[in-house]
């Protein structure tokens, strides 16, 4: 499927997001943070998100203007105290008796409010040209893209994942606004699923890398057993026969993952490219689904080798490709938006996500 940026109307301006931050000064930012929330056993975190999202909002440009984060870090960790405090709770109950575990059917029904609450708190925090977001979602709207959708894809063995797809980011994109201007999504199916028969592909060529490289360690692994099968070193010399297996398998749902970061990289492609904004205005991405792969892969293992001290040049890699590779068709002047009092939604329903690091990409 061809992801690249659709042609546009020669009437309409293309303005180009860019991110002028740095992995070195964002390090400064970070190691504080980490520090100060150590110090302060978590407290300070919510200190610490404000300061990390007005730090890539604010270097975060389109023509000329940059984004800003309004948050106030008091009412966030609020939110925090509020989440965390019902997550104990909850498992706690569960210790207590199994019988608890039916929870899961009053926090399934409480779902869609919860995802509209957090959705419109995260966008009215969000401003540029001094003009704010915001999140207008029905509770049905939210139940059938957020709960019905991914249950019946799951049924299907993933294969109405592009349907879900496609209802998903377009709930997002017809509920969201940016002051008195709607924006609008109208996510193709054929090419939601052109993307999934690709990540189909990808996934088969994966689970071959993956897979084939885990057995190749795990037998070299296996190779070094000279214990035997009897004794007291059973368990171990089993394990260690077990290894090619083992590792085969871990290889197999490192594959998935890597799918998982394919997929979504051509839905986000598909989404933007198909959203408007009043009408006349248009986005676009071009985010190359293997090269984001890699980006993401590569953070990961580069975070992990350095215990964690290039976590702060990782962010800043992955936010910066996304700006780069995301534009905006403006069909008239970008000053002339206006202003709306939007509801400002449930700070502790975006806590929630944001500690179950549950992002829905808005």
């Amino acid at each position: 499927m061809d992801t690249r940026i659709m042609p546009r109307s020669e009437a309409m301006r293309r303005l180009g997001f860019t991110f002028t931050g740095s992995g070195r000064e964002y390090f400064g930012i970070w190691i504080v943070n980490l520090l100060l929330s150590i110090v302060t056993v978590g407290i300070y975190t919510a200190w610490a998100k404000v300061r990390r999202l007005r730090y890539f909002y604010g270097n975060t440009w389109l023509d000329g203007h940059n984004f800003e984060y309004h948050a106030q870090p008091t009412r966030i960790l609020i939110g925090r105290i509020i989440v965390v405090g019902a997550l104990v709770a909850y498992n706690l109950l569960i210790t207590l008796s199994p019988f608890f575990a039916a929870l899961i059917i009053p926090y399934l029904l409480a779902l869609p409010w919860l995802v509209n609450k957090s959705l419109a708190f995260n966008a009215r925090m969000t401003s540029y040209r001094n003009v704010r977001f915001g999140f207008r979602g029905t509770y049905w709207g939210a139940f059938g893209v957020f709960v019905a959708m991914p249950f019946a894809a799951l049924m299907t063995g993933g294969l109405l994942a592009p349907v879900a797809s496609h209802f998903s980011n377009n709930y997002l994109g017809r509920h969201t606004s940016y002051g008195t201007a709607r924006f609008a999504t109208d996510a193709p199916i054929g090419a939601l699923y052109g993307n999934f028969g690709a990540t189909i592909l990808f996934t088969i060529a994966a689970a071959a890398l993956c897979g084939g490289a885990g057995f190749v360690i795990g037998g070299g692994i296996a190779s070094f057993n000279t214990i035997g099968i009897t004794g007291a070193d059973r368990d171990l010399a089993a394990m260690l026969e077990a290894a090619p297996v083992f590792a085969t398998v871990v290889g197999a749902y490192l594959a998935l993952f890597l799918a998982y970061l394919f997929y979504a990289a051509g839905v986000r492609n598909i989404a933007f490219n198909a959203t408007t904004l009043d009408g006349g205005h248009r986005l676009a991405s071009s985010v190359g689904r293997l090269r984001y792969t890699w980006i993401l892969v590569s953070n990961f293992f580069a975070t992990i080798f350095t215990i964690g001290l290039l976590r702060p040049w990782a962010a800043v890699r992955t936010w910066r490709y996304l700006a780069a590779s995301t534009a905006f068709d403006a069909a008239g002047p970008m000053d002339a938006f206006v202003d709306d009092a939007a509801p400002e939604g449930n700070v502790a329903a975006a806590e929630f996500f944001d500690i179950e690091g549950i992002d829905f990409g808005l």
